[in-house]
């Protein structure tokens, strides 16, 4: 079964099959809501949205930012712009910790350590726009155990030292796209310096 960080856009999928408004209701242009009513329906959307997976603050903003996009509000002193709005939500999440970024990256870290090598997993983190050094300290977590999780990745598909060249750079490549390093690579499919018990 695929897991859930397979496709960060799961949610838009689900929502394009949620029950819609009657015809009559899709017709009409939205009310104009005051600050706090588009406030608390900002607030239950993301919440909607957290309660089925962690999400990265970036992504959060991207999300309510289209959602909310076309709805009018009178705007006030203090949130004079949909953006601005959104930021004071996500801030109040993150305070609340309802949101963190560094329980997402932990999690991206922990579900894609088991298939992935710190390459990948750090390209992952960057397209999530998190902090240099979330990702920095996540990647380095994920080095520790880098040669294991490449030999069990390695044991899985192949599970027998290539016999010849073409074998060789079929496994390599697997392996890189993967995102484990050269160096990885090499000790797993020579079965070298392989310490399987620390």
């Amino acid at each position: 079964m695929p897991n859930r960080f397979d496709d960060p856009h799961e949610d838009e999928a689900f929502e394009q099959f949620a029950p819609s408004e009657p015809a009559e209701q899709r017709t009409r242009a939205p009310a104009t809501l005051s600050t706090n009513e588009l406030r608390q329906r900002i607030m239950h959307r993301a919440v909607s949205y957290l309660s089925r997976r962690e999400h990265g603050q970036t992504e959060l903003k991207r999300k309510l930012m289209f959602a909310f996009a076309e709805q009018p509000f009178t705007p006030n002193e203090q949130f004079d712009h949909l953006e601005v709005l959104i930021d004071y939500v996500l801030t109040q999440l993150a305070q609340n910790n309802w949101q963190s970024d560094a329980r997402f990256a932990a999690q991206i870290g922990k579900v894609k350590g088991e298939r992935y090598g710190a390459a990948r997993i750090k390209h992952t983190l960057n397209q999530q726009g998190l902090s240099k050094e979330l990702i920095d300290e996540t990647v380095a977590e994920l080095a520790q155990s880098e040669l294991q999780r490449a030999h069990a990745v390695w044991q899985k598909k192949f599970g027998a030292a290539p016999g010849n060249a073409s074998e060789y750079a079929k496994q390599s490549r697997f392996l890189a796209y993967r995102g484990f390093s050269f160096d990885v690579i090499k000790k797993v499919i020579q079965g070298k310096d392989l310490d399987l018990d620390e």
